[in-house]
C-alpha cells in the first residue's frame, strides 16, 4: 500500500495528464473515473470526472482530498487504475482479495500540447482548420467571417468539415501516392 501511496502521491502534479479507474465493483457506485489537473483561478486542484450509468458528474479538488479519494476508490470501488503523466505511466491492478500490484515505466516528455491549454478548465477543440484563421472555402460557404470567425449559425457545419477532413486525414496513408485520388461525398436518399 506505501507503493500505492507514493504512486498517488507523486502522480496528483502539475506534469498529470490523466487518471483512469475502471473495471468496478459495483456499477451503482459508479463505472469509470477519471481525474486531470485543472488551473482555476490560478490555483492547482483535480477535476474528478464519475461516470455513473448515463450520467457523468463532476467535482475539483484539492490535492490532498483527492489522494484520499483515489485510495478509497482503488480500496472499494475500482480493480484497475492507469496513471499517466509527463514522466510516468503505471498501471495499479487490485485483487479481489486487496492485494495491490503496480507496474510503472518511465516515459519521455511529450511537449505537444501547451501546458496552459492541458490545464485549462474549459479547454477548446483542437481543428485541422482552426478557429480564428480565415479559409477562402469557408468565408464563401457563410461558415467564417473574413476575419475567421465562426458564423455562430453555422458552428454546426464548420465542426462537421473539421470531422470530414479528420476521416480524410486517418486514411491518407493508406491512399497511392503514385496517381491522383478523387473523394467524392454524396448523400444517397431513398
Amino acid at each position: 500500500m506505501d507503493e500505492l501511496n507514493r504512486l498517488i502521491e507523486e502522480s496528483l502534479s502539475i506534469d498529470l495528464q490523466q487518471i483512469v479507474l475502471s473495471n468496478t465493483r459495483d456499477e451503482a457506485q459508479g463505472t469509470r473515473l477519471k481525474v486531470r489537473p485543472v488551473l482555476l483561478k490560478g490555483e492547482l486542484f483535480f477535476q474528478k470526472t464519475l461516470y455513473k450509468g448515463t450520467q457523468v458528474f463532476h467535482e475539483n479538488l484539492v490535492k490532498k482530498d483527492m489522494q484520499q479519494y483515489i485510495l478509497y476508490c482503488l480500496e472499494k470501488l475500482f480493480k484497475q487504475g492507469v496513471f499517466v503523466s509527463d514522466r510516468l505511466e503505471a498501471t495499479v491492478l487490485v485483487s479481489k482479495k486487496g492485494k495491490v500490484t503496480v507496474k510503472t515505466k518511465n516515459r519521455v516528455p511529450d511537449n505537444a500540447r501547451a501546458l496552459d491549454d492541458r490545464l485549462s478548465h474549459d479547454r477548446s477543440r483542437q481543428y485541422i482548420l482552426p478557429e480564428g484563421v480565415p479559409v477562402d472555402f469557408l468565408v464563401k460557404l457563410g461558415v467564417q467571417t473574413p476575419d475567421g470567425r465562426i458564423t455562430k449559425a453555422k458552428y454546426g457545419k464548420f465542426r462537421q468539415i473539421n470531422r470530414y477532413l479528420e476521416f480524410i486525414e486517418d486514411v491518407m496513408k493508406e491512399l497511392p501516392a503514385d496517381r491522383k485520388i478523387r473523394i467524392i461525398d454524396l448523400l444517397l436518399s431513398s
